[in-house]
């Protein structure tokens, strides 16, 4: 009985339950070459894990690119915008936890974690189709309930 009038509830995460931003810039050497992570590490040791176990990831192509295979400035502009069009439409439904980007060559992958991974099809297939027309990308979603795909940014 003590436990129920003084203990936390479990089914509810605890505050706060979006951090404080904390962007730290990774350089990550890949087979294909040299890229470069920006990650939230204000959800290092994020204690809610388990209540946004979804990972949604979407991978970006870059058309405008330096010789290297990364984006020139002013595709980091497109892709910025086409981010924040990403995220405003997954928190028009969803908890969204944006965690960060890869820049890799010839591609950005971001990622979030949500509290769930339903969406509405027919509207998501008409956003993510007027994105495509300006740049191909890939969406997808996996359960990853302690946060394995971003273990190597933050803990």
């Amino acid at each position: 009985m003590f436990k129920k009038l003084f203990g936390r509830n479990r089914n509810k995460p605890v505050e706060p339950v979006f951090p404080e931003e904390n962007f730290s810039i990774f350089q990550v050497n890949l087979e294909d070459g040299l890229a470069f992570a920006t990650i939230n590490t204000g959800y290092d040791h994020y204690p809610n894990k388990r209540h946004f176990p979804w990972c949604a990831q979407v991978e970006l192509t870059i058309q405008d690119k330096n010789s290297n295979g990364h984006r020139t400035d002013e595709e980091a502009v497109i892709l910025n915008e086409i981010e924040e069009k990403i995220t405003g439409f997954l928190k028009q439904s969803h908890a969204v936890h944006a965690i960060g980007r890869v820049t890799r060559n010839g591609a950005r992958d971001i990622m979030y974690y949500l509290d769930n991974p339903r969406f509405n099809q027919q509207e998501l297939k008409s956003f993510f189709d007027g994105i495509n027309a300006i740049r191909n990308l890939n969406f997808t979603i996996n359960n990853d309930p302690t946060w394995n795909l971003v273990g190597a940014f933050i803990k």
